[in-house]
């Protein structure tokens, strides 16, 4: 009975044994929060003698990443380093195959305890270094922590939307992240409408500092939307603000909300507009409700409408779908009221392309100017993108109020911004008549400083200069009797630059024949990045304005797309044109085909 019962407890303890050394798996796990979106994280192993990260990177085969042998993965405080890897070398640069841009590796650890629900990997807290944190279990609930008080709170002084009130005073944003970790270095990007910078997104970067704080102030002179993206390994969160001059407003962010839901690590706001922006508009609007489903449809065709009335009676009855659509929105006037224009600016859009002889009537101009948009033709709501459409559509319209007054200041910047200084406008309000005076002095110096110093082949080709419509000839009279070959490009354009590095060869190869390379491109190229970038790129180099390159694309059919070749032997005709890299045999083939005598 004895030795039964010891060969029992024998067999029990090495059950036990075999169980405590089973290997944890976690398929698929989550990472809370990394910036470091291109990596994948597709399995953790939790074995008895180490603990593996499955990994996977999808990123450009012409650059390449590095995994340093001091990483380490932190778990409950302490601190487990790394032993080995498997299909990369620690500390070695390491590439992507260059057919799938992809590569598979794994990293071992020091063994952490088999029952940890969640940890973080890092290289180091230093800018610039990988980490990855709150990794854990696809089934696994991350904790939450409660939103304090004053951040759930109404602010019933900021109950209706903004008066459109022009100030110089910036508007401030702050930021406060919970459950934040040194080393997170977690970066924040902005786009909002700047009235002196209508003719492109403003895109601005920050990051929270290691305390996950950070303030972003800006002088946006009348009440304007501001969206910030906060970008992480699994999704986005966005706060959408309505911000104001002299006013703040606090954002706090909880990083360790899983960010698998949209949205999850924006929590709350506190300051102005924070009853807007924590109400029940915000939660059913801004993070899921689709507008474009309850919205009412656009007709098909317009062909049917045939006069001015024909478009009043078409506007009259989608404004009313409009009112049925939203009816479970009419708590919220004001913010409705702002989804009208938002709504009726993309069918004024479609009727000015579709319709255009009756759009340009002054009968159903003047109709609109009654009626509709009231939000933009108000002292009330904000300013935005909307503004920027609008200018195509009513720049030249003289109905006083704020909303046209901001027009014709745009559609004026907008100019001044593409290199078109034309004649002042006429603006009602003296702040805007000064603004104008103060940015056309400043792009005025901008231009004859960026002009002063360029090297002889370098060259920055004003909008006064040469008419969209001679650019080409322009350029092939300047270089008349040689083999010039076109290259539209641009400074963020990854196939481009790709492109260029490749044809490098080529143009060593065929140095000996006279053909001039003309590198072009325009102002979406930050203008000190392509001043440095040019000084590695051989041929002669132009910065144009967009109407001028708008104009070369269109001759070439590009549709916008870039990089965009074409080639022209020495008596000015075209013999070869192409749109995208396809390689330089075809662009070979092309300058050969051209240097034909």
């Amino acid at each position: 009975m004895k030795l039964l019962l010891l060969t029992s407890a024998f067999a029990l303890m090495a059950s036990v044994g075999t169980y405590a050394q089973k290997t944890v798996v976690w398929e698929k796990p989550v990472v809370g929060y990394s910036q470091y979106n291109y990596f994948e994280i597709q399995k953790v192993e939790l074995a008895k003698d180490r603990t593996s990260l499955y990994m996977s990177v999808t990123y450009p085969s012409d650059a390449w990443f590095r995994f340093s042998p001091q990483s380490y993965i932190e778990a409950d405080g302490k601190r487990y380093g790394i032993t080995g890897s498997d299909s990369i070398e620690l500390g070695k640069e390491e590439y992507t195959s260059p057919q799938t841009m992809r590569k598979e590796f794994v990293l071992h650890f020091k063994p952490i305890p088999q029952k940890t629900k969640i940890f973080d990997m890092l290289e180091s807290t230093q800018k610039g270094d990988f980490t990855f944190f709150y990794i854990h279990p696809d089934d696994y609930q991350l904790p939450e922590t409660p939103v304090p008080e004053d951040f759930r709170a109404d602010d019933s002084e900021d109950d209706v939307l903004p008066k459109k009130v022009f100030s110089e005073e910036p508007a401030v944003v702050h930021f406060k992240a919970l459950n934040y970790k040194k080393g997170m270095d977690a970066q924040i990007r902005t786009v909002f409408f700047d009235i002196t910078n209508p003719n492109s997104y403003n895109d601005y970067y920050f990051n929270l500092d290691d305390e996950g704080c950070a303030d972003f102030s800006w002088k946006v002179y009348y009440p304007t939307r501001m969206q910030f993206e906060i970008p992480s390994a699994e999704g986005s969160s966005f706060a959408i603000l309505i911000v104001a001059p002299g006013k703040e407003v606090t954002v706090l962010l909880d990083m360790l909300r899983d960010d698998r839901y949209p949205n999850s690590k924006v929590i709350g706001y506190k300051g102005y507009m924070a009853k807007w922006m924590n109400g029940e508009f915000q939660k059913k609007v801004m993070n899921g409700m689709e507008i474009s489903r309850i919205s009412p449809s656009f007709p098909d065709s317009y062909e049917q409408y045939k006069t001015v009335d024909d478009l009043v009676t078409l506007h009259d009855s989608l404004m009313l779908a409009f009112d049925q659509s939203f009816a479970e929105l009419q708590q919220f006037p004001d913010v409705v009221k702002w989804m009208y224009v938002d709504w009726e600016l993309r069918f004024f859009c479609i009727l000015a392309e579709e319709c255009p002889a009756l759009f340009n009537t002054q009968e159903f101009r003047d109709y609109i100017f009654r009626t509709r948009p009231k939000c933009l033709f108000s002292d009330n709501g904000q300013v935005g993108f909307d503004l920027k459409d609008m200018t195509k559509l009513f720049a030249g319209s003289k109905v006083k109020g704020a909303g046209p007054d901001l027009l014709r200041f745009i559609n004026a910047m907008s100019e001044l911004n593409s290199g078109i200084f034309n004649p002042k406008p006429l603006l009602d309000d003296p702040n805007l008549s000064r603004l104008y005076d103060q940015k056309r002095q400043e792009l005025t110096v901008k231009v004859s400083q960026q002009k002063e110093g360029l090297a002889e082949n370098i060259h920055y080709l004003e909008l006064t200069e040469v008419a969209p419509e001679n650019t080409l000839q322009f350029l092939l009279d300047r270089y008349k009797g040689k083999t010039v070959f076109i290259d539209l490009w641009a400074t963020w354009c990854v196939p481009c630059i790709q492109g260029q590095k490749a044809m490098e060869p080529v143009k060593q190869e065929l140095k000996d024949k006279d053909i001039v390379y003309l590198n072009i491109t325009y102002s979406t190229s930050p203008f000190d990045d392509w001043k440095e970038m040019v000084k590695t790129i051989p041929g002669e180099h132009y910065y144009l304005s967009p109407q001028q390159f708008k104009a070369l694309g269109d001759l070439y059919q590009s549709g916008g797309s870039i990089p965009t070749y074409a080639i022209y032997n020495p008596k000015g005709e075209l013999v070869y044109k192409c749109v995208g890299f396809g390689g330089v045999e075809p662009l070979k083939e092309g300058l050969m085909k051209a240097t034909l005598r």
